[in-house]
């Protein structure tokens, strides 16, 4: 696999299993796979297929067997500050306020504070800088938890279903938001979801993976909104009444929907 300036991630016949006494559970096979600069990915595949083992594979937090995972052309054996992985459990410390929780870590407070406000600020978080996170709703809850990911500056920012938590209106407005304050930050996005449409919604390419050991079945590019604004920015309601949207989502949806067959007759054979 050719290293190419565009990308910023690059995974090239990688292999991973998992091993208890009786059984090996093979979760990738000479994986390959690359992720564009800039760009906000989605992968949406079925449930204990390997999505989140991925991306703490990324992250450094978990090694892989065979293979390689390069990294702005560095091969990535551990972790490392430039990725981030904001993973469903949150991991907020509950004796810390919001404002304490997002610069954990920090050694110099004094000199990052202007830039911690200035995050604060844009993420919607002014008004409940000393709360606790007992005192959080969890839309809140998960501000604060992208609010600390995207303080220590990464440049690859790993999303495990950073919305799974709420419910479905909230979800839509929150993702919407936020994902608009990260995109500021010309981060690279790789996001696993369960929801189609938050995928077609927020993301620039949608992977659709199959089952373990895991390849990319199908990849998707949103089509072009008319009105030339991202489809992001103007809502799932709004967007839901473009048909090339909706044609969009229906695409996606098929894909996953044959794997999620292919599974189910698995599952029904044993």
């Amino acid at each position: 696999m050719n290293t190419n300036s565009q990308n910023i991630l690059l995974i090239d016949k990688v292999s991973f299993a998992y091993h208890n006494k009786l059984n090996k559970n093979e979760i990738f096979k000479d994986f390959c796979c690359k992720f564009k600069k800039g760009k906000f990915t989605s992968i949406i595949g079925p449930s204990g297929s390997g999505k989140t083992t991925l991306l703490k594979l990324i992250s450094g937090l978990i090694n892989y067997t065979s293979g390689e995972i390069k990294f702005e052309g560095n091969i990535v054996k551990s972790v490392i500050s430039d990725i981030t992985l904001v993973q469903q459990n949150n991991s907020l410390m509950p004796w810390l306020n919001v404002y304490q929780n997002i610069a954990l870590g920090d050694i110099n407070k004094i000199k990052t504070s202007r830039k911690l406000k200035n995050l604060i600020i844009n993420i919607g978080l002014q008004e409940f800088s000393n709360f606790y996170p007992h005192q959080l709703s969890g839309g809140l809850i998960q501000r604060v938890a992208l609010a600390r990911a995207l303080f220590f500056k990464p440049k690859l920012l790993l999303l495990d279903e950073p919305f799974a938590a709420l419910d479905n209106l909230s979800r839509e407005i929150i993702s919407s938001e936020l994902i608009s304050t990260i995109k500021k930050e010309t981060l690279s996005i790789i996001m696993v979801t369960h929801s189609i449409e938050e995928a077609a919604l927020l993301s620039d390419e949608v992977l659709i993976t199959g089952l373990a050991p895991i390849t990319v079945v199908k990849k998707y590019s949103p089509p072009k909104n008319k009105k030339s604004i991202p489809w992001y920015k103007l809502g799932l309601r709004k967007s839901l009444e473009n048909k090339c949207f909706r044609d969009y989502i229906k695409l996606i949806r098929e894909s996953s929907y044959n794997v999620l067959k292919e599974k189910i007759a698995i599952e029904i054979q044993k």
